[in-house]
């Protein structure tokens, strides 16, 4: 799978977990947008409903601890680029383990 597609497929979960809208949706081919995209949705989320966000990370299964750590972390201005390379970090490991299992690697 390339690159294209597993960005692809990233776009469509975080789409999916954080009910994003399709038309604003950046490049499928560019890591740096997709990032860039979601820190700024991440304090949007954080700002609107800080308790759905939070439980929209538990259902991500995002690791508690970091995101622990993160959020009680002194630089506050990098919470939600911190936050957005987490989530991305899982997202792409959950592409991953997908396709192994299809490919019946797992």
């Amino acid at each position: 799978m390339s690159n294209v597609e597993i960005y692809s497929e990233l776009l469509k979960k975080l789409n999916k977990d954080f009910s994003l809208e399709e038309t604003n949706l950046p490049a499928h081919n560019d890591i740096e947008m997709i990032r860039a995209y979601l820190v700024e949705k991440i304090k949007e989320l954080m700002a609107a409903d800080f308790g759905r966000f939070i439980n929209n990370l538990y259902r991500i299964d995002v690791d508690e601890g970091k995101v622990n750590e993160i959020l009680y972390a002194r630089d506050k201005a990098a919470i939600p680029a911190k936050l957005a390379d987490l989530i991305i970090e899982r997202q792409l490991l959950r592409i991953k383990t997908q396709m192994m299992y299809r490919r019946g690697e797992l």
